[in-house]
């Protein structure tokens, strides 16, 4: 309290309707951010981090030019891909990959979200 028995000024005050202004103000800002980003609703934004992949290749079914269609897998590792199937049958696994010659452990990882092996029906190979 000073001297004339009021109490110290403060420097603002907001008053109930200013108050429930900023409220409003704030908690759409927060509603907003909170829509964009996905949360609401279960989503993510586009902008977001890619899930890891909604198509993925079937190594046992694929023809020279989706295999192109991977990273780092050019024409001639696409062949190499499609005689080491003819030769030895039906991939068992996407890690099969790796003994076919100018295929490294490295490139397989890479292209491993991207590809899988579809089980093959017996006498199939």
């Amino acid at each position: 309290m000073l001297e004339s028995g009021k109490p110290p000024a403060v420097p603002w005050v907001l008053r109930p309707p200013e108050l429930a202004l900023w409220l409003l103000v704030v908690v759409s800002g927060c509603l907003w951010a909170a829509a964009d980003s996905g949360w609401l609703h279960g989503t993510a934004r586009a902008d977001a981090a890619p899930p890891v992949s909604f198509w993925r290749l079937d190594l046992n079914t694929a023809s020279a030019a989706e295999l192109e269609m991977l990273p780092g897998i050019g024409p001639r590792r696409a062949r190499a891909i499609q005689q080491e199937r003819h030769r030895k049958g039906a991939f068992a696994s996407e890690w099969d990959l790796s003994g076919i010659p100018g295929l490294t452990k490295t490139l397989v990882r890479r292209i491993m979200p991207l590809v899988q092996v579809k089980p093959t029906a017996p006498g199939t190979r």
